[in-house]
């Protein structure tokens, strides 16, 4: 009977031990089981414990720039750190994308887009490692 008793708290236990929402300044975000998020000059970067993926968002002024201008200069940016880095695409909404890949091989995609004055720049890393939990966090973004 005790041991029914430890086993079932420990499965309440595990079955609780969901996501939980951290405080980025101007936004929050739901961090996956699993995941490490640190602040890093006021971009979340969520790592997966295995280091097999990554989400990195940076919601930020945009100083009045257009979402061509701000995803040609991450674009510029970005390419003093990847290996390879396409160019900005634009989406039917004016959002902008492009893909990146590492010295090491590893793929990231790149989306940007304007919130009021604020830029939103998502920099999502492998994520077939974890589809679920990107779709997860990216869903739980919540702008303050």
């Amino acid at each position: 009977m005790k041991r029914s008793l430890a086993l079932a708290a420990l499965l309440a236990l595990v079955l609780s031990a969901g996501a939980f929402a951290q405080d980025f300044g101007k936004f929050t975000v739901d961090i996956a089981p699993g995941w490490t998020a640190t602040e890093q000059n006021g971009t979340a970067v969520i790592t997966k414990n295995d280091n097999s993926a990554q989400l990195t968002i940076s919601i930020a002024d945009a100083g009045g720039a257009t979402k061509q201008q701000l995803a040609e200069a991450f674009v510029e940016e970005f390419k003093k750190s990847f290996k390879e880095v396409s160019a900005p695409v634009a989406d039917s909404d004016g959002d902008y994308s492009w893909d990146m890949v590492t010295s090491n091989g590893a793929k990231s995609h790149a989306m940007l887009t304007l919130e009021g004055s604020d830029f939103v720049l998502l920099v999502m890393t492998n994520t077939e490692a974890a589809p679920n939990d990107f779709t997860a966090m990216l869903g739980s973004i919540n702008q303050k």
